[in-house]
């Protein structure tokens, strides 16, 4: 009788052929296909499918080191077997992920095996699954059918079951959006919170997967330009920069999904904006006070275009500058310049009311009276009237 040293050590060397033997399998190579029935029944393992097929499994969780990694793995997978009574094989593949060989007709069985590791692991796990095969030479076409839907998580979130089926065919940036860039960097300028960060960071990656998910080492390549691009402008805008905390590329490309990228470019934005915040206020009051300026001499011709010519902005970013300082819009404040102007000539002047309307910007009489009207509660004429009495 075998003493259970040397059974256990039986069991191990079992396992191991096992998972050697379908990882080769599933790399389609040929020494696997050879015989495939009788290494299956040799090796313990089912060798009769009702329509292959290959889910992936992974645990959605950080391991400080590689032996960690497979450990814990390796009990996932002594587990999952155990859990397995329809004849399908859990293995670890070459990727560290575990696979799961099943048939087809018992893929209803993949939420309750979720929901087991689920429990068992107390961390979500995420699930990647391949399509039928019509024969077990074959799986490796749901192997790797497998390994792209667990990909997809980037998009669909963690914890989830992925079919392959399911997923869409991912669209092409053709080029850098430096537009869009640019709107992000006003807008994320003229942020008063995190939250409005947030929105800013979210409409651009709308706008990146706008005809639908993009390749996700394009979205990776699409952050680090952006987070380069925003650092410089940050830094050619502030004198007297203080330390702060860069952006690390490596920790970006280990973000797995595209909820955990846009958190990580908000929290840097945000810790971007502590930077500026000094140097900005005081740029922001100088910028205002031209702006101003620049609306009460010219407020006949002066628009949001021409006034942001003159310093230095684009129409976009000075609308949201000056909204935010001074808690009015630019037509706003110019219409309140202009009817100021207009009462004063009103009063001391004998110019007529087209005249006035005239002087301070406004073409059509009949709507300058409308104007002056709603912000008065008198007409011009009434006002002149009132005034000289």
């Amino acid at each position: 009788m075998l003493n259970e040293g040397l059974l256990f050590k039986e069991d191990v060397i079992l396992t191991w052929m096992r998972d050697r033997f379908l990882r080769n399998l599933v790399s389609e190579k040929r020494s696997a296909k050879s015989d495939l029935k009788e290494n299956l029944s040799r090796l313990k393992l089912n060798p009769y499918y009702t329509f292959p097929a290959l889910a992936l499994l992974e645990p959605n969780i950080q391991f400080t080191n590689e032996h960690e990694r497979i450990i814990y793995l390796e009990q996932m997978r002594d587990f999952l077997q155990l859990q397995a009574t329809d004849g399908s094989i859990v293995f670890l593949d070459e990727e560290g992920r575990l696979g799961l060989l099943f048939s087809w007709v018992s893929k209803e069985q993949l939420p309750k095996i979720q929901a087991k590791l689920n429990r068992h692991c107390q961390q979500p796990i995420n699930i990647g699954v391949g399509k039928p095969c019509s024969h077990l030479y074959d799986i490796y076409h749901s192997y790797r059918q497998a390994s792209s839907a667990l990909q997809y998580k980037f998009y669909r979130g963690t914890g989830q079951i992925i079919f392959y089926s399911e997923l869409s065919r991912y669209e092409s940036v053709q080029q850098y959006p430096l537009d869009k860039e640019k709107e992000l960097f006003d807008a994320y300028k003229a942020s008063e919170s995190p939250a409005e960060i947030e929105q800013s960071v979210h409409s651009f990656y709308e706008w990146v997967l706008e005809k639908g998910p993009v390749d996700i080492q394009c979205v990776y390549d699409i952050t680090v330009r952006l987070l380069v691009s925003v650092e410089k402008r940050v830094i050619s805008e502030t004198q007297n920069i203080s330390s702060y905390e860069r952006f690390d590329v490596i920790s970006i490309v280990k973000l797995a999904t595209l909820e955990e990228i846009k958190q990580y470019v908000t929290r840097f934005l945000a810790g971007m904006r502590d930077v500026l915040s000094q140097n900005q206020k005081e740029s922001h009051r100088s910028i205002i006070k031209k702006t101003i300026h620049h609306m009460e001499q010219e407020c006949q011709s002066a628009s949001l275009q021409s006034v942001a010519q003159k310093v230095y902005m684009t129409p976009t970013y000075l609308s949201l500058l000056f909204k935010t300082n001074t808690g009015k819009t630019f037509i706003e404040h110019l219409t309140d310049i202009r009817i100021n102007k207009a009462k004063e000539m009103l009063r001391s002047t004998h110019y007529k009311n087209y005249e006035v309307a005239e002087k301070v910007g406004y073409q059509d009489p009949r709507y300058f009276s409308q104007i002056f009207k709603k912000k008065v509660g008198l007409s011009p004429s009434e006002y002149r009237e009132s005034a000289g009495n």
